[in-house]
């Protein structure tokens, strides 16, 4: 009976305790969270007047020289890409708990003092820095390398260098630069390796003029690339001028520019008029060239001409379009006497040469003809003046197709005039 008793009065005390914390807890609420505000307000206070220091990391802090422009007045420079040799640093700053979101990047000052150097050589330097808000405690990394070299200045040459071609029937003008050089000065050993500078002008799909700044490139001997880092002073840009301007090939209306054709003397006409070229290339707007297909020679007057003409002309361009070839063209006026025909029938054909003691028949022995030529030979020609033969010289007894021949009387009409005949050749056959 005993060991129930003590049982029950075991746990009866445990809800008693619980029963109390319960209590203790939820009366006066209110009151508890009123005290703990004023537990942390008062914290807040006593911080606040204390104020005490709290070290804060910061990364990506910029690093620059201090002292640079003495180096330079030494006739002295670092050497290198300054992007490389200056990396981002992490500062430790120790500063007030009322300044530490105040604490950054910008508010940090990291530098390199290069005042101490007076000769050229390799040297590790401290990076020092400077927080705006507070104490730099510690930089990492704390130093770096550098190499100084004497300073250098050089004149490079700039050079065009053209990307891709321009779209078919488009023209270039050659292209003008704002300047011509420019002045690189760095470490002597960098300065050395720069042989040109390039101005690259970009023609893929370009149908417009330039009147635009293009970078410049830096190359070496072998043609790579120098980077402009190495260098004190920024690579200008170069203003860039060019004329891009559609073209198109033109006829020269060689036969507009020719005056007195109505002039010539009684009997005498222009046969043909020919130009060398025949064609030239211009360019000019879209609005310059539209409905252009040809472009006329100065004026040539060939009143009274009874021979041919050849002459240099100019060729007379229009306004607002550039001739891309020679200006001047060479101009064929063909000016000969008027021609006439005569036709003559039945013309008897002849045998010539033929072997003595041998007689000969012809399959054909009359033949038509058409002569053609100047006016003043053809109304000289009679027909007795007309010989029409076949050529036995040198032929045997037999049978042979021979081709039918003219003679005319000698010099001009021999030379001048043309025929045609109704019968080409002949059938010989050759007797004893």
């Amino acid at each position: 009976m005993s060991n129930n008793n003590n049982g029950n009065g075991n746990t009866d005390w445990g809800a008693r305790i619980g029963a109390s914390l319960k209590s203790f807890f939820t009366r006066n609420l209110a009151l508890k969270i009123i005290s703990l505000i004023f537990a942390m307000l008062f914290w807040g206070y006593v911080m606040m007047e204390t104020d005490p220091d709290r070290v804060k990391t910061v990364s990506n802090v910029p690093v620059s020289f201090e002292g640079e422009s003495e180096l330079l007045s030494k006739n002295l420079t670092v050497r290198g890409d300054r992007s490389a040799l200056l990396p981002k640093v992490v500062v430790q700053v120790s500063t007030k708990l009322t300044k530490y979101s105040s604490v950054n990047a910008s508010s940090i000052t990291a530098t390199v003092s290069l005042k101490a150097i007076s000769k050229p050589d390799t040297y590790k330097l401290d990076i020092n820095a400077i927080a705006r808000d507070g104490t730099a405690v510690k930089v990492i990394p704390s130093q770096i390398v550098l190499e100084v070299d004497e300073l250098a200045a050089r004149t490079v040459p700039i050079e065009v260098e053209y990307v891709g071609s321009l779209p078919e029937d488009y023209w270039r003008a050659e292209p003008t630069l704002s300047t011509q050089s420019l002045i690189l000065r760095g470490a002597a050993d960098d300065v050395s390796r720069v042989v040109k500078a390039v101005c690259p002008i970009t023609l893929s799909d370009r149908t417009t003029g330039y009147n635009e700044s293009v970078g410049i490139t830096l190359l070496d001997e072998a043609g790579e690339t120098v980077s402009s880092s190495l260098f004190i002073d920024t690579l200008p840009s170069v203003v860039v001028k060019m004329d891009i301007l559609k073209t198109a090939v033109l006829n020269v209306d060689a036969a507009a520019a020719v005056l007195g054709m109505d002039a010539l003397p009684a009997n005498y006409e222009v046969v043909d008029i020919v130009s060398t070229p025949p064609q030239v290339r211009v360019a000019g707007s879209e609005e310059a060239l539209a409905g252009l297909t040809s472009i006329q020679p100065a004026q040539l007057d060939v009143s009274g001409q009874t021979t041919s003409v050849l002459q240099t002309l100019t060729l007379q361009v229009p306004d607002n379009v550039l001739l891309l070839d020679d200006p001047e063209v060479n101009v064929f006026v063909d000016i000969r006497e008027k021609t006439e025909s005569r036709f003559f029938a039945g013309m008897n054909i002849e045998v010539r040469n033929l072997g003595r003691k041998l007689d000969v028949t012809l399959s054909q022995a009359i033949c038509d003809i058409t002569i053609e030529g100047r006016l003043s030979l053809i109304r000289k020609l009679d027909r007795g003046d007309v010989t029409i033969y076949v050529d036995a010289a040198g032929l045997g007894v037999g049978q042979y197709v021979a081709p039918v021949l003219v003679a005319l009387p000698g010099g001009d009409m021999t030379s001048e005039l043309t025929y045609t005949l109704s019968e080409e050749t002949a059938t010989l056959t050759i007797r004893d």
